[in-house]
């Protein structure tokens, strides 16, 4: 996981809990001072480990949105994964020891019904929230950036994110809207979405991604004789970032100057 000398380092989250694709900030992960926590998952599939460990190890309860995966190959998106109903085996199946509620609902930038889809907006569902009481996840396949250019128009609303674990997607256009976005020249398409991460910074200190395991991987002279690699979009020279992982913190919760 790489982490930025700019941003929260170690020392100011009194250590990292890294799992899978996400970096938390344990600053941010007591629940003492925090009423009523909650986390809101968006992108389910058939498993969601996420809110697993926010459940089981950090006992916060969840709320679990897809509206793509069929519930049949998901259980806690059908609800008959175990909700707390006791203790869960770290290595086992499907189980939450907090509870949790699934939604057939996918993220978007306005309320609505999408080919027979519900479609939700990030704002409804921070609405009414405390300061820095909601974990935040999202991994939507490109429908990430409208959501997040809402939420940065809300200082009340990034005010509520505690912390937000997200993949980003560049190269996939959003569910919602797909046409006119792939109208837009890619130069613009590009643009907006770097703002949004430039944006984000403002009130999120970036605590890790995967882009350093994603470079580890990423052998082009070896694995692509003769530039057979399809170009990404966005590239540096040893590998491509049109997809991976990131991870923040509220900047509120950190010392001072951080």
């Amino acid at each position: 996981m790489g982490l930025g000398s700019q941003d929260g380092d170690e020392e100011a989250c009194q250590g990292f809990q890294l799992f899978g694709d996400s970096v938390w900030c344990l600053r941010a992960m007591g629940t003492k001072d925090v009423p009523d926590p909650l986390g809101l998952s968006y992108g389910i599939e058939q498993r969601d480990l996420w809110s697993e460990k926010l459940s089981n190890v950090f006992r916060v309860p969840t709320r679990l949105y897809d509206c793509f995966v069929p519930p049949r190959d998901s259980p806690p998106m059908a609800g008959t994964a175990p909700n707390a109903s006791g203790p869960c085996d770290p290595s086992g199946p499907h189980c939450y020891e907090t509870p949790y509620r699934a939604f057939r609902e996918c993220l978007g930038p306005r309320a609505g019904v999408v080919e027979g889809r519900t479609v939700a907006t990030l704002g409804s569902h921070l609405e009414g929230r405390g300061p820095l009481s909601t974990w935040l996840k999202i991994d939507v396949e490109g429908s990430e950036w409208s959501a997040l250019e809402q939420l940065l128009e809300s200082e009340e609303g990034m005010a509520r994110v505690r912390t937000l674990e997200m993949e980003v997607h560049f190269s996939y256009a959003p569910f919602v809207d797909r046409e006119a976005f792939l109208q837009l020249p890619e130069q613009e398409r590009l643009e907006r979405r770097v703002r949004v991460m430039e944006r984000l910074l403002k009130n999120f200190a970036c605590v890790g991604s995967n882009l350093e395991v994603y470079r580890e991987q990423w052998h082009p002279e070896t694995e692509c004789p003769g530039s057979s690699c399809d170009e990404p979009q966005v590239h540096v020279a040893s590998m491509s970032v049109d997809q991976f992982a990131v991870s923040y913190v509220n900047r509120a919760l950190l010392p001072r100057g951080e």
